[in-house]
């Protein structure tokens, strides 16, 4: 996969650009909806015989517009997007600087640069996709605007219980503790990339309490006790963390795995979120975790 980084409009004229099908959005997740409008995007491209794109953004626009709410934690951190993308097969990504300067740009002049300017021959997005300054563009609009330059496919909502798929969602069950329901909305559970600090042999015969930092800018769950899964030369270990104050940065927890003794300090390692069985954080990993409770 090909990455351009586009921080203006002189870089965006260096891109050397070529026709493509092209998905458009912040994507933040990668979730079940996200990934209709990504695969979508593939599919056409591939009848069409064009580059698969995507156009991300990065950071969150409401680090840069005054909203009710910053996102300041990602559910994937451009890293682990990245990663994500070219699972999906995605030929080349866009990624666009999200600054004041960009936020200020027309509806016209972001069709006119970031579209028509890299040779977008079709877009791909979502149906409350807006662009532009104050998000003055949408949907119907672009298809107005693409006449003669760029087909438009709209991704209708994808719901779960009468309830928008949404980032914002997986976020509130994340806050509640409830990630037993975010492969309804993700497709899978939530998982976060870490880096084991230390590793050191538990109160049972195959337990092992290791302390981890967390990667990147995580939005991490409800502090409490979690039932995990931790991935390792693509093998699961079962086992329980600790999530206590978030606020720490980098964040480090703790936890404890059964079986796992042969992963040493400085591995990263992927963790899942299976289960939340307390409601609280404890003292310290010993306080809870024994083979049995595993």
């Amino acid at each position: 996969m090909e990455v351009v980084y586009i921080n203006n409009s002189k870089v965006l004229a260096e891109c050397k650009p070529e026709p493509c099908v092209m998905a458009v959005g912040f994507f933040d997740g990668v979730h079940l909806g996200h990934k209709k409008i990504i695969e979508k995007a593939k599919e056409i491209a591939q009848v069409k015989k064009l580059t698969f794109a995507v156009m991300t953004f990065f950071p969150h626009p409401s680090q840069v517009i005054e909203t009710d709410r910053k996102v300041i934690s990602y559910l994937s951190p451009l890293p682990s997007k990245m990663e994500i993308f070219s699972q999906l097969g995605v030929e080349k990504l866009y990624i666009v600087k999200f600054d004041k300067n960009f936020s200020e740009l027309s509806d016209q002049d972001f069709v006119n640069q970031y579209l028509k300017g890299l040779m977008c021959k079709h877009v791909v997005a979502g149906f409350d996709f807006t662009y532009g300054f104050k998000g003055k563009g949408n949907m119907e609009k672009l298809k107005n605007v693409g006449t003669g330059f760029f087909d438009v496919t709209t991704i209708p909502k994808i719901q779960y219980k009468q309830e928008k798929i949404s980032s914002s969602m997986i976020r509130k069950l994340l806050e509640s503790g409830l990630v037993n329901e975010i492969p309804h909305y993700l497709g899978d559970y939530y998982r976060v990339s870490c880096l084991v600090k230390s590793m050191e042999r538990g109160d049972a015969d195959n337990n092992f309490i290791f302390k981890a930092q967390i990667d990147h800018d995580y939005f991490l769950p409800k502090p409490g006790i979690y039932k995990i899964q931790i991935k390792f030369n693509e093998t699961f270990y079962n086992g329980l963390c600790n999530i206590t104050n978030k606020t720490l940065k980098p964040y480090l927890f703790e936890g404890v795995i059964d079986g796992l003794d042969r992963i040493a300090e400085k591995n990263n390692v992927q963790l899942r979120f299976i289960e939340q069985l307390l409601d609280r954080p404890v003292a310290a990993a010993y306080d809870l975790f024994s083979r049995t409770v595993i």
